[in-house]
Parts: C-alpha cells; structure tokens; sequence
C-alpha cells in the first residue's frame, strides 16, 4: 500500500509539475506582455503564489472534481480503480508536458477531465460517467472565455472612455482617481472568494467583519492605492504614456492575484486521482461517494510545490505565446486581461464550477484585442489554440485507456 501511495504521489508532482510549466502564462502572460514584470520575476512571484492559492484554496475544486466526474459507487474492483488513476496523472501529464513543448495553451482541465472519463468508461461502462455534471462543464468552457472576453473588452473600454478620452493635460489626474477604484474592485472580488469557500472561511463569516471591509477596509485600501499612484505620477510625464506607467505597476499587483486564484484552481487537476487513491486506501475500499472525506493539506501541498517547480522550470515557453503573439498588449490592456482573468475564475468557483483558466486567461486576451478591432488578433495562432482545446479531451481519453491497458497488465504479470 505504502509503495502504491507513492507511486500515486509521483504521479500526481509529474502532473503537477506540467500543469505549473503551462499555467503560468494565466498569471501572468499580460504583465510580460505589456513589461510591467520581468519575465525572471514573473516565474519567481507564480511559483510562491500557486503554493499559497493551492494551499489556502484549493480544496474547493478537488472536492467537486473527485466526486463529480465518476460515480465511484458503481465500482468495486480496488485493484483496477487505483491503477486507473494513476494512469489518468500520467496520461494527463504526459499530453499536457507535449502540448506546453509546443508553447500552446492547452487546457490542464480539459487533459484530467478527458483521462477521468476515458478510464471510467473502460472500466465501469457509460453508467459510470455523470453525464449531467459533464455537460455543465462543457458549457462552463464554452462561457468561461466568452466571458472573460466581454469582462476585459468592457474594462479596457472603460479605462479609455473615464481616463483616455479628455484634456491630455489632465490625464494624470484621471489615472490617480479611476486607477485605485479598479485596484479596489479586484480586492473585492478576491475578498468575496475568500468568504464564500476557503479554508479561511471561519474568519471571513465571523460577526462585522463584512462591514469592517466595506467600511473600513476600502476606503483605506483606495487612499493607499491613490497614494501610490500619484507618487507614480510625479515621475511621469503628462502624457499616456505617463498613465500607462502608473498601470504598469498596478498590473503588477493584479497579475498576483491572478496567480493565487490560478494556483487555487489549476491544483485540482493534479490532485484528484491521488486523492482518490489515498481515500480508497483509508476506506480499505471503494466508498459510494466522497462527500464526508476531508482534504488533506500534505497533498494540497504536493500539488502546489509541484505547480512551482513547473513554473520555475519551463513555465517561460507558453508565456511568451499568451504575452506576445495574439495581440499587443499595453499596461491599461494587460491591466484588463487580469481583471477580466481574476474575476472570471473567481466568479465561477463560488458556483463550484472547475473552468479552465487557460480559457479565461485568452478569452481576456482576445477581449482587449477585439477593442482594437478584429484586425488586432492573430487568427492563425487562435485558430491553433482552438483547436488543440477540441482535441484535448478525447485524445486525453484514448492515452490514458492505453496507460490504463498497459499498466493493469503488468500489474496482473507481477501479483
């Protein structure tokens, strides 16, 4: 048992490891793209962020992918079940470590959900599939980019009509106002996640605290950001370009955010095999559903080491792709790809939908580049993005019924 759980956790850091090389670019592709973070920096900021989004939040996703995808009461064969996730860690792996060597944004959601449902079908039969559950998540793909396209066509919007659009000579003075309500309106998104499901939850309901954050806590959170930003302004010229500086910084500080929710999401997809694996163990058998199994930190926080050591190691390839080829991207545009990236994960984890931030993360994209016009997106390149989303699940699926075929026979050879 002990030797199986090991495995299980090898498999679960080498997917880990891929999913942080890939994701990355969701965190902070925009803030590369538009020079506000260097790139050296960017991995150094995603790596420590995606252990402490993992850690703090990620429990909420693995809770519902490990009890949503398969109807684990409709299986029996211990031996089979086990090896079955543990082929889904190095299928999944393995597709989304090729996919990141081509610097394409490929969807580590879509890669474990498609090696799931692959090995459930071989090995408990469509019965075994919850069909209702992937059909909501099929739409959530659909919408996830949509919206974070609408989120950050809107914003970028409104950053040129209330700052951009004026007196030049007052530009500057926009900037100082309208800057620190966007800043505050991202911690209040972040805010509401907090209290709506973490493991911080006990706080964020304790008596007044709503109240103190309202009343008192942003407030203080604008005049600091308002200082900050004219202190910004006194070096910088009274042009837009000395407004794009002042949002170079603020994007800064967004683009960590990003890179908390990312890492509170994305380590889902790492974990839930092994944490199958580890309650089937501790249940000295298939229980009927998970729903009284509590989350262990230790395993949220293999999966967050192994996202940072994925981030650290390869994390550069795809983040030139989201940063620099689709469109270009400015401090004001790379401000609302991250607001748009933030509040779209966000909003669809108080739901208890797991999306894929890859797709928030180009939608946003996409979204500034369509404020341009269609003439400011590479079609080409979406068009290779698109596709390999298609793709992902079924070729997912097909991989890992082979790991599955393979390993289930050795296993049969050696006991």
């Amino acid at each position: 048992m002990i030797v199986v759980l090991i495995l299980a956790i090898i498999g679960a850091l080498f997917m880990a490891f891929n999913n942080g090389a890939k994701d990355v670019v969701n965190a902070f592709s925009a803030a590369v793209g538009s020079k506000a973070i260097k790139l050296k920096h960017a991995l150094a900021i995603a790596a420590t962020l995606n252990l402490a989004g993992a850690i703090l939040l990620g429990g909420n996703v693995s809770s519902t992918l490990i009890d949503g995808i398969i109807r684990v009461g409709t299986f029996h064969d211990v031996q089979s079940y086990i090896v079955g996730m543990i082929s889904c860690l190095i299928a999944a792996g393995c597709f989304v470590l090729l996919s990141t060597q081509t610097g394409l944004p490929v969807s580590s959601t879509h890669a474990i959900v498609g090696s799931m449902t692959g090995v459930a079908l071989v090995m408990g039969g469509t019965h075994s599939i919850n069909w209702p559950f992937l059909a909501i998540l099929t739409v959530s793909w659909i919408c996830s980019p949509l919206v974070a396209a609408a989120c950050s066509l809107g914003t970028i919007k409104l950053i040129r009509m209330v700052i951009f659009n004026g007196e030049t000579g007052q530009i500057l003075r926009r900037t100082c106002r309208w800057a620190p309500v966007l800043g505050c309106l991202t911690l209040t998104i972040v805010a509401i996640s907090v209290q709506r499901g973490t493991v911080l939850h006990r706080f964020a309901e304790a008596k007044y605290l709503k109240l103190y954050f309202i009343f008192l806590g942003l407030p203080v959170a604008y005049y600091l950001l308002h200082i900050a930003a004219k202190h910004i302004s006194k070096l910088s010229e009274e042009t837009e370009h000395g407004a794009e500086r002042i949002f170079r910084r603020f994007q800064a500080g967004t683009s960590c955010l990003v890179g908390f929710a990312v890492g509170s999401n994305d380590v889902a997809n790492s974990i839930t095999p092994v944490l199958a694996i580890y309650f089937v163990m501790k249940n000295n058998g298939i229980p009927s559903n998970f729903n009284q199994c509590t989350i262990p930190v230790w395993i949220l926080a293999i999966g967050g080491l192994g996202m940072s050591a994925g981030v650290i190691a390869l994390g550069h390839k795809v983040i030139h792709t989201l940063g620099h080829k689709i469109t270009l991207l400015t401090s004001s545009r790379g401000f609302s790809v991250d607001f748009a990236t933030a509040t779209t994960i966000i909003l669809s984890s108080m739901f208890g939908i797991p999306v894929s931030s890859t797709h928030a993360a180009t939608g946003a994209v996409i979204g500034v580049g369509l404020e341009r016009g269609i003439k400011g997106l590479n079609f080409i390149l979406l068009i290779k993005i698109f596709l390999i989303w298609i793709v992902t699940v079924p070729a997912a699926a097909v991989l890992t019924v082979v790991i599955f075929g393979i390993l289930n026979a050795l296993v049969s050879l050696v006991i």
